[in-house]
């Protein structure tokens, strides 16, 4: 490789500066690596040669010392490290990595976004010095410039192999309380038991979008969802919402829950949430009846021409035949 003299030049603090970029670009580039080399991502993993045993490794990296080791001794690994990140945070595919570090940051979404903005600036001017010193692989183009442009174009190929994502249909902001509902009643159809005997159930199972591994992304998305931030709901999302509302409610105005073993599970609303969502008079059941009703109610008023809510509705319906 070229000389690393350029190395000396960094200033002493250079690692405090980049790590976090590091860090979310080592997450990043271990998320789209996640994805099997067999398929579309095959060829930027044939052009970066970067394995995600590499990325592991690199995202150990803790002091200044142990990156001017990696600059020094494998700049290509770091160098690709920093691109795949770089190119996967400006997609849906990071999702899962930047809802990892809002809940472990403990910041808004506002804060995630400032900080994603600031991570790829360091790596774009990290890139560009990178390029300035460092040769490209034994091979390939003449300048690790023309090299990025290829992978580029390959993870551009890559990406438009992707399913297209659902557009967002609605962008809530809920209270607490409501949000809670939200989350008790896909929480609640998730763990319906699917070995029971109980025909409600059986007819809640079989619907397509409430299955349980269809209802785990959503339940991750409540779960790092904040009250009066806004909640972006595709259709798809919606759908799954509407219904889960509706199911939840059935069962806490029936005897569905005792009689399936869940009621010591799902047993009120929390104390504090009764309180802001019900006067005293008013019983629970009817407190979450009434948040049901008020949901499903805007959903199809707010899309009365939707062909999914109006099948959405019809499938609700049928459930009540096997309540009884």
């Amino acid at each position: 490789m070229a000389a690393d003299s350029w190395l000396s030049s960094l200033p002493d603090d250079f690692y405090t500066h980049v790590a976090q970029s590091l860090s979310l670009h080592g997450m990043a580039a271990a998320e789209l690596l996640g994805h099997p080399a067999a398929g579309p991502l095959g060829p930027v993993q044939r052009l970066a040669g970067l394995t995600l045993a590499e990325v592991q490794r690199l995202n150990r990296i803790s002091s200044q010392q142990e990156l001017l080791d990696a600059l020094r001794t494998t700049p290509l690994e770091l160098y690709h490290l920093l691109l795949l990140g770089r190119l996967t945070l400006g997609t849906s595919l990071a999702r899962p990595v930047l809802a990892y570090v809002q809940r472990h940051m403990h910041i808004e979404a506002a804060q995630l976004t400032e900080l994603v903005a600031y991570c790829t600036e360091v790596s774009g001017a990290w890139l560009g010095l990178m390029e300035e010193h460092v040769p490209a692989p034994a091979g390939s183009v003449s300048s690790l410039g023309l090299h990025r442009l290829r992978i580029e174009e390959a993870f551009a190929a890559f990406l438009a192999q992707q399913p297209a994502a659902a557009p967002v249909v609605a962008s809530l902001r809920l209270t607490e309380p409501q949000l809670h509902m939200l989350r008790l009643a896909v929480l609640l159809v998730h763990s319906l038991p699917g070995t029971t005997t109980h025909a409600f159930v059986r007819a809640v199972a079989e619907l397509p979008a409430l299955q349980p591994a269809q209802l785990e992304p959503l339940m991750e998305q409540l779960g790092r969802s904040q009250a009066q931030e806004p909640l972006s709901l595709t259709m798809p999302e919606l759908v799954q919402l509407y219904q889960a509302m509706q199911v939840c409610g059935m069962v806490f105005v029936s005897d569905v829950m005792s009689r399936i073993g869940l009621e010591d599970a799902f047993p009120t609303l929390p104390d504090t949430e009764k309180a802001a969502t019900e006067p005293t008079s008013i019983s629970q059941r009817q407190a979450v009846g009434e948040m049901v009703s008020g949901f499903t109610h805007w959903v199809q008023h707010t899309f009365p021409d939707s062909a999914e809510i109006q099948q959405a509705r019809t499938q609700v319906l049928q459930l009540a035949d096997a309540l009884g």
